[in-house]
């Protein structure tokens, strides 16, 4: 009775072991499904690396959103109808707006002197960057980009591309002033 005990109980150890290694052996070479391989692009050549290491901000086309009062800022505004703080700037110096972000907004109220104040969430949720330098943002040609996670630029943004919402026509007629 022992001895069919041990055998039983080698058997069942040899499997387990086996099954282990077709689970660390093959692991590798299954996908998950529906997740999508993305190219890999070598880093900037003008990304710092001072420690050697590799950093997914080193993928990302989009520059770093400057501080709060920097000069390049041109214009910064709150839209009320989708809730989102914009922020405009001219990064080149050349008085054309070339990046742009938008922040999804936490709080907002009007002062003593009735000028909104907004309190955003801490990284934009979509950025703008005018890539042909023609003084348009425009995202059928890769210029807007999303943060779902928004977590600052970390290398996992996404391009956002709206233009087919921009060309086609809306079923709702335009409407026109009459004419005396």
């Amino acid at each position: 009775m022992q001895v069919l005990i041990a055998r039983r109980t080698w058997n069942g150890a040899f499997l387990v072991m086996l099954w282990a290694l077709v689970l660390i052996v093959g692991m590798p070479a299954v996908r998950v499904y529906g997740q999508e391989e993305s190219p890999i692009s070598p880093p900037s050549p003008l990304a710092t690396q001072s420690s050697g290491e590799t950093h997914l901000r080193d993928f990302s086309p989009l520059p770093e959103e400057p501080e709060e009062f920097d000069d390049r800022e041109v214009k910064g505004y709150y839209d009320w109808r989708n809730d989102l703080f914009f922020r405009e700037f001219d990064m080149n110096g050349d008085g054309v707006v070339n990046y742009m972000t938008a922040r999804r907004t936490y709080k907002v109220w009007l002062d003593e002197f009735g000028t909104p104040v907004v309190v955003t969430v801490g990284s934009p949720l979509f950025y703008w960057l005018d890539v042909n330098g023609n003084g348009e943002f425009e995202t059928g040609k890769g210029e807007m980009w999303s943060d779902p996670d928004e977590d600052g630029i970390t290398g996992n943004e996404r391009t956002y591309d709206t233009s087919h919402l921009e060309k086609e026509s809306s079923r709702i007629p335009r409407w026109s002033a009459p004419s005396p």
